[in-house]
């Protein structure tokens, strides 16, 4: 499908193991989420705090809190020693991913499904919400599907908005002439 500006767009269902992705936390993470599906359906980037023209801001946004919080799991994880690619490193990553292969294949299908909004092109941007049931994911695919086409953001009943992501460059500002 292709919204009002001219993005293509593309609605898949896929049915999860286990019990999916844990809900955002009510409040700042929620808005968070919200105000980055807004931006990732408008037709230009939107800066949000960790995404400015320039770099970074020392300054968060209202409300977004759970950003500031990623960034410090983030840069905590950076500072871990173990992360460097040594022989013990690289075993302890190895069983670690056999045996998380072993425990999805032996997990049965859950009734929660993901309905992901991806658009099509070269730079990646989607969003993705979990709700429970066939029927429910298929009604969810429609909202979410006619409301990108009308030019609205989707907030689709009963389902819960888990990831939102936009990798587009924030246009840089132009500079300024010096007034003679």
């Amino acid at each position: 499908m292709t919204d009002a500006s001219g993005v293509r767009w593309t609605v898949r269902l896929r049915r999860l193991r286990g019990a999916g992705t844990p809900p955002p936390l009510p409040g700042p993470e929620v808005e968070s989420l919200r105000r980055r599906l807004a931006g990732v359906l408008a037709r230009r980037p939107v800066p949000t705090a960790d995404r400015r023209p320039g770099g970074p801001s020392p300054w968060p946004l209202p409300g977004d809190t759970a950003d500031v919080e990623m960034r410090a799991t983030l840069a905590e994880f950076h500072r871990d020693p173990m992360r460097t690619s040594t022989e013990v490193w690289a075993l302890r990553q190895l069983v670690r991913m056999l045996r998380e292969a072993v425990d999805h294949v032996r997990t049965p299908p859950s009734d929660t499904w993901q309905v992901e909004l991806v658009a099509r092109g070269r730079i990646r941007r989607w969003a993705r919400w979990e709700v429970t049931g066939q029927e429910a994911a298929t009604q969810t695919a429609a909202t979410v599907a006619a409301g990108v086409r009308d030019g609205r953001v989707p907030e689709p009943w009963g389902a819960t908005l888990v990831d939102v992501v936009d990798q587009r460059p924030l246009p840089l500002p132009l500079p300024r002439r010096p007034v003679a």
